[in-house]
């Protein structure tokens, strides 16, 4: 049985979002099936306990894209600039192939990103996301 998705946004001025519309034991297991993908890395997790919140990013074909909860069913979204159609289609595919026995180690699947740092490094967001840094104000030297 194959996941149920639709796809949200997708254009140059807007990411890539696709929408999973069934309820899962977890976002980690979504994240889970797709580390299975020959080059995915998983580089930050962070989630909080006693809720549905959840956001990870991951690497894949020198593309960045999040996993995340904003509401109740669970978003993948490619990052940055330009926009893939076809890379995330395979994604986007990836996540129909949901493999169901996953959902059987949904006790242990947070475990498995537990040491992940919260947040992607300054140097995954300058390399694979450069226009979602935060401009900082320049410093004023005090006279």
């Amino acid at each position: 049985m194959s996941l149920s998705t639709k796809r949200l946004r997708g254009s140059e001025l807007e990411p890539f979002t696709l929408e999973v519309e069934q309820v899962l034991p977890g976002a980690s297991m979504l994240l889970w099936h797709l580390q299975s993908l020959e080059g995915l890395r998983v580089v930050a997790r962070k989630s909080f306990p006693f809720t549905d919140d959840f956001e990870a990013y991951f690497i894949y074909k020198e593309r960045l894209f999040v996993v995340q909860t904003p509401f109740t069913n669970i978003w993948v979204s490619l990052l940055g600039q330009p926009a893939d159609d076809g890379l995330f289609t395979q994604i986007e595919a990836y996540v129909r192939r949901f493999n169901w026995l996953c959902a059987l180690l949904s006790p242990i699947g947070g475990l498995r990103y537990l040491f992940l740092p919260r947040d992607p490094s300054s140097e995954v967001l300058q390399r694979y996301h450069p226009q979602g840094l935060l401009v900082q104000a320049p410093q004023v030297n005090a006279p």
